[in-house]
């Protein structure tokens, strides 16, 4: 991958589902980060939910509170960091910061120093947007977050959006630049509702011409007695079934959060942890043909 690059057709995922607690931000730390690996892929990632969990993942307390008080979040994509009220849009945007003055670099090639894994880190301060109730207001907001995500596709070969749970301004956001939407279910009660309700939500937007190609991951993390049932239900279901993915995503403790903790598990010297990079890899390679990657 080239920095300055014109492909534009560089391809955005949102990893998101209606419903929470299904693995987003575990798939978005440690699936991306081991297809950097896998495929010499460049890639950025963007905590686009207010938790910032995905941030908590990768970065350490020390260096997000450096990040944090030099206005180097995701909420500076979004408004100049002269934006202090949490009920008024700033009226003079500007253009968005530029990728590499916000990102902390997770990774890099070793023989050119450019960044092979970034992170835009989150900010709890986005829930902004949840409070603001003029819908008019907001549509410089989402111009700017659009524009950044441009720039961002001409410097990197994916980029990827970690989103909330919820039919938020930011979902409308996310939804507006992503070509494809990674889909984590479970075999839980409420899962497969979940689903129904992103593909009612994304299908019923005026807004998003291009509706992003859906792909659904199984994570098979904490399975029960019904999951064959689940997955079987899911595999069968006419519109649901023919973009899920062949490989389930494993349950392993190597993926659950420890406190004090940060990083991929796939970069440690754990036990069992080759037959996680294993897992990943498949599922990485049947992620190629829905990308458009050979």
């Amino acid at each position: 991958m080239v920095v300055g690059k014109n492909d534009c057709s560089t391809p955005v995922i949102s990893v998101i589902n209606m419903k929470g607690g299904v693995g987003k931000t575990t798939i978005s730390a440690h699936l991306f980060r081991h297809m950097v690996n896998c495929l010499s892929k460049t890639i950025l990632l963007v905590d686009f939910d207010p938790q910032f969990n995905l941030t908590q993942t990768l970065m350490n307390e020390k260096d997000y509170s450096a990040f944090k008080s030099s206005n180097k979040t995701v909420f500076s994509v979004m408004e100049p960091p002269t934006s202090t009220s949490l009920f008024n849009i700033s009226q003079h945007m500007g253009p968005p910061p530029n990728v590499d003055d916000i990102k902390k670099q997770l990774f890099y090639w070793t023989k050119t120093g450019k960044t092979a894994l970034g992170l835009i880190p989150g900010d709890f301060k986005m829930t902004k947007y949840t409070l603001v109730d003029d819908p008019k207001s907001l549509e410089p907001v989402k111009k700017r977050f659009i524009e950044f995500i441009e720039k961002a596709k001409k410097e990197y070969d994916l980029v990827v959006l970690d989103c909330n749970p919820s039919s938020s301004f930011m979902s409308l956001c996310a939804l507006s630049v992503s070509s494809h939407l990674l889909i984590p279910v479970k075999a839980e009660r409420y899962s497969m509702l979940g689903l129904d309700m992103l593909d009612e939500f994304v299908m019923t937007l005026p807004t998003i011409v291009n509706k992003p190609k859906k792909i659904i991951l199984v994570n098979g993390e904490g399975q029960k007695s019904s999951y064959s049932v689940f997955e079987n239900n899911l595999r069968a279901h006419s519109k649901f079934g023919p973009v899920t993915l062949p490989t389930v995503l494993k349950s392993s403790s190597l993926l659950g959060a420890k406190d004090g903790m940060v990083g991929c598990a796939t970069d440690k010297k754990l036990p069992h942890v080759n037959a996680l990079k294993r897992n990943l890899a498949d599922i990485i390679n049947e992620m190629k043909i829905p990308l458009g990657w050979k």
